[in-house]
């Protein structure tokens, strides 16, 4: 049986050496496209996975999380990646140094995290995924702050896999309770207790 203890280091390390940074709605890379991993230093990033009939919701990378890990190994990207707030990204393993047994370790505990946070997000009552998606967004905000960038409509009517108009009206319900504060279209900070919401 052949052992694993670390990735090969990227092919490409030069497509891309110094973090990026990436405003709301912008695409970081697109399925099929050669390119490296990338770390989230602060932000949130939406996956999806690209078919015959279109594009198709698969995940959402937060703070800390790695996206992209497949170039490392097959040469191209899986999925398209758009940012999701305003988000900047730094190279994982760009400096062609393997991931070491603890790296590949923490980046398996996160990416297993990262998909419990997705089933929590697409399951129960339209307000709760709504605010759940609320409070996950803010634990893994810029400087462990409440503050959050909100997301376009459709970004959170896809992770919650709820309509645009339902989304909608759960922020509203949101705001009038007082669970979030939105001093502007794109702001909002986050009450974490918001169990009587």
């Amino acid at each position: 049986m052949q052992e694993f203890t670390s990735l090969p280091a990227p092919a490409r390390p030069a497509l891309a050496a110094r973090p990026q940074h990436f405003a709301i709605g912008r695409p970081i890379y697109s399925a099929g496209s050669e390119g490296i991993a990338w770390r989230i230093v602060h932000g949130a990033v939406r996956l999806d996975s690209v078919d015959a009939e279109g594009r198709h919701y698969a995940g959402l990378a937060l703070r800390g999380d790695v996206i992209g890990a497949e170039a490392l190994l097959f040469g191209t990207h899986a999925f398209d990646a758009s940012a999701i707030a305003d988000t900047e990204l730094e190279p994982w393993l760009a400096d062609g140094a393997p991931a070491t047994g603890e790296s590949l370790l923490q980046m398996l505990a996160a990416t297993e995290r990262r998909a419990a946070d997705a089933i929590a997000l697409r399951a129960g009552q339209a307000f709760d995924r709504v605010r759940r998606l609320c409070l996950l967004l803010s634990r893994h905000g810029e400087n462990d702050t409440t503050e959050i960038t909100v997301p376009e409509l459709r970004d959170m009517a896809a992770i919650t896999n709820l309509t645009e108009a339902t989304v909608s009206r759960a922020m509203s319900h949101l705001r009038r309770s007082g669970a979030l504060l939105r001093p502007s279209r794109r702001k909002a900070r986050v009450r974490f207790d918001l169990t009587t919401a």
